[in-house]
């Protein structure tokens, strides 16, 4: 990890100042406000709301601020997000938790969110990534992801796979898939990642994309058989498992968890937050962390994950609309 001094020294006060600047604590410049929340647009218990827990009670090292995490769910993230786009005060005092599905996905999937991705938040920075892995049942005959999409085509539409829900990204990454590879493998959507889980175990269904820490217990201990990571690198948890885009080129799909604010805050709190995060994703401990999560540090600043965030929803969106896939 890049180190980071959450001090900001003033060149302009003189070299003389420059101990006493180095001694003050992080927080000693902040104009941020002293009383801040994080609301998580999901409910408790998800990657997005232990990431913004864990993130939420280091901030107040780099800000001197007392923040606590609110979740606001509903209508897979589009109540929370909407509250904090339209209801939210300007002031730096409200920031926002979320992942990638509710801001880049959920745009294309719904027919009204209630609020605007672009429009109505400034991107603030990247917290984590959390990888996904396509596992089937150990007697699958497929052992790699090129097995499979040849299963695929040789019995169309004989294959199952099951989502955590219509627009997840079990679902999400799946279609992509057959659409890349022009296969026909039937969907099977569930209540959650754990019934879906739990069925390929017992050999009724065939595949799932599961998020790793959702399925790791289950790949180390033999009762799945992970076949690839949809992601740019190797997963960390599962380092022998090649990557998706070994076999179909663009297979990529990760859940990210981002912060964002209210339109309207000031670029200097951005900033100024930008940079607490910036040091809370530097600390040791949270290396140890984001493993213990499957997850890896998500180093993206304001521009880039501006840009990061228009590229998903401009990737997943003629998925949506090709698959057809809906929710309302």
């Amino acid at each position: 990890m890049s180190p980071y001094d959450p001090v900001r020294r003033r060149v302009a006060a003189g070299l003389a100042l420059a101990p006493l600047a180095a001694a003050l604590p992080a927080f000693a410049q902040s104009t941020l406000p002293k009383q801040m929340t994080l609301i998580v647009p999901q409910a408790a218990g998800g990657s997005n709301d232990v990431m913004a827990r864990a993130v939420a009670a280091r901030l107040p090292q780099f800000t001197g601020a007392n923040v606590v995490v609110e979740n606001r769910p509903g209508a897979g993230g589009n109540v929370g997000s909407a509250w904090v786009a339209k209801s939210a005060p300007k002031d730096g005092s409200v920031w926002m938790v979320t992942v990638n599905s509710a801001q880049a996905v959920n745009p294309s999937l719904y027919k009204s969110t209630g609020f605007d991705p672009i429009a109505d938040f400034e991107p603030v920075a990247g917290i984590a990534v959390v990888q996904h892995a396509i596992v089937v049942n150990p007697k699958f005959p497929a052992n790699t992801l090129q097995e499979l999409v040849a299963l695929a085509r040789k019995e169309p539409g004989k294959l199952s796979y099951g989502s955590s829900g219509n627009g997840t990204f079990s679902h999400l990454l799946m279609e992509m898939l057959k659409k890349s590879q022009g296969v026909q493998i039937t969907h099977v959507p569930y209540k959650g990642v754990a019934p879906a889980l739990t069925d390929v175990i017992g050999g009724t269904l065939d595949i799932m994309v599961s998020t790793i820490p959702a399925c790791l217990q289950f790949v180390k201990g033999g009762q799945l058989k992970a076949l690839a990571v949809p992601s740019l690198h190797r997963a960390p948890a599962l380092p022998n498992v090649p990557l998706a885009i070994d076999a179909v080129p663009g297979l990529v799909g990760e859940l990210w968890v981002a912060m964002y604010a209210p339109k309207g805050v000031s670029k200097d709190m951005v900033e100024q937050m930008r940079k607490a995060v910036a040091s809370v994703q530097a600390m040791p401990e949270m290396e140890a962390f984001f493993t213990a999560q499957g997850a890896t540090a998500m180093k993206a600043g304001p521009a880039e994950l501006g840009t990061i965030t228009k590229d998903e929803i401009a990737k997943w969106a003629p998925i949506i609309r090709e698959s057809g896939m809906k929710v309302d």
